[in-house]
């Protein structure tokens, strides 16, 4: 008998740790109607984790366009798209976007910063590079 209680024990804290280390995502997307009869369209991607960064954590395409001085990638780098829990590469987290205000980006968290990559502004761990959060099109 007590053979079978301390693999069912394990079992059952194993599961929790899974339990407690998923993420869940929601997508909403809005559409709303122009005077001049266009329509502009906001896709938002939502994912919910437990690391402290919930409330930060998700994909925005702006419907909002920036025009900013043009991009200047580091030497050697390619601009690629990158989504929520990737991470970018080092020399991208020294592009810091100071003026984030000036964007209508939020106030970034301590430890988290705001980098430019080409069209998009990302919130990224200024540690490790992930990507909490991702504002595509935000630039022209």
């Amino acid at each position: 008998m007590k053979s079978l209680i301390v693999p069912a024990a394990l079992a059952l804290c194993l599961g929790a740790t899974a339990a407690v280390a998923q993420t869940d995502s929601t997508k909403t997307t809005t559409t709303q109607a122009n005077p001049d009869g266009s329509m502009d369209k906001t896709t938002t991607t939502t994912t919910q984790s437990s690391d402290g960064y919930a409330t930060y954590r998700k994909t925005v395409t702006s419907k909002k366009h920036y025009d900013a001085a043009a991009f200047q990638a580091p030497s050697g780098y390619t601009y690629s798209r990158f989504s929520v829990g990737q991470r970018v590469p080092h020399e991208l987290i020294g592009m810091q976007l100071n003026d984030y205000q000036n964007y209508a980006l939020v106030t970034p968290p301590s430890g988290l910063v705001w980098i430019r990559n080409g069209r998009d502004a990302l919130l990224v761990d200024g540690n490790t590079g992930e990507v909490i959060q991702a504002d595509n099109d935000l630039f022209d």
